[in-house]
């Protein structure tokens, strides 16, 4: 395994700090601000399921082979926290729908046979926009498609590459980019589909980053990596503000691990 290069270590340093030190900043606020009391308070309600989130993102993390500890989880809990605390302030959408059906006893079968369901149609058609989308793309700008070598980059058997892009892909992305900034812009400008561009931009732009440990890769094939994440992005988008927050976690997690299932 190639050692991670030190960009990308300080880059997430830098990411677990922010997102703790918002948490704090939410919390101190809420003692001297009314509105940010309101919502420090919705936040803090929010801490069993970011808890148990954060739980599955460890359990995966280890699954996966990988060390049992993960500082990366301070962040998912934090955020998990804030995001939750957004997007039930939408009028109308429940984040959590197939946990609460659980929880409540209703329709609990028909919901999670739902979730498995919407979860590979919509990792079917995320692989075929995105590798659509790639093609195009990289024969207008002559790129060359390096894509199977991601898939080559994992050490590891497919089983624990399901575990690895659960927590790597599914929850970890899918937290900050749609629980957390979908949810933001959706909830400051009751658009949907204006939230939903806005965090798939943010997402393809994370993949050029140093926040993504692969990102050197990527910028191998810059812009038809960008464009056709940005495409993917919007799928993940949509199942997350028509469904809820587990069924964009699953479907992005399997658009991921199906490639692995053909190059590995």
């Amino acid at each position: 395994m190639q050692p991670t290069p030190p960009e990308v270590v300080i880059a997430n340093i830098a990411f677990i700090a922010f997102w703790v030190f918002i948490v704090a900043l939410i919390w101190l606020g809420g003692q001297r601000f009314e509105r940010t009391r309101a919502f420090r308070e919705r936040m803090i309600a929010q801490w069993k399921p970011a808890l148990a989130i954060t739980a599955i993102f460890l359990i995966s993390n280890g699954l996966a082979s990988r060390s049992p500890i993960n500082p990366y989880l301070l962040a998912i809990f934090c955020q998990v926290l804030i995001g939750l605390a957004l997007a039930r302030g939408i009028a109308g959408y429940e984040p959590l729908k197939t946990t609460q059906s659980i929880l409540r006893r209703e329709r609990m079968v028909q919901n999670i046979v739902l979730l498995v369901a919407i979860s590979i149609i919509a990792g079917i058609v995320g692989l075929f926009i995105g590798a659509v989308g790639l093609g195009i793309v990289q024969s207008i700008f002559h790129e060359t498609n390096r894509t199977s070598e991601l898939a080559q980059s994992f050490s590891i058997n497919k089983m624990q590459a399901f575990f690895q892009l659960l927590w790597g892909a599914g929850i970890a992305e899918e937290t900050t980019y749609r629980l957390v900034a979908l949810s933001f812009v959706w909830a400051m400008t009751r658009r949907r589909w204006l939230a939903i561009f806005i965090s798939a931009l943010l997402f393809a732009a994370y993949h050029l980053s140093p926040l993504d440990g692969l990102y050197l890769k990527f910028w191998q094939f810059p812009i038809s990596q960008f464009v056709s994440t940005v495409f993917i992005g919007m799928v993940w988008g949509y199942v997350f503000t028509r469904r809820d927050y587990e069924t964009s976690v699953l479907s992005h997690t399997l658009s991921d691990w199906l490639p692995m299932l053909l190059f590995m």
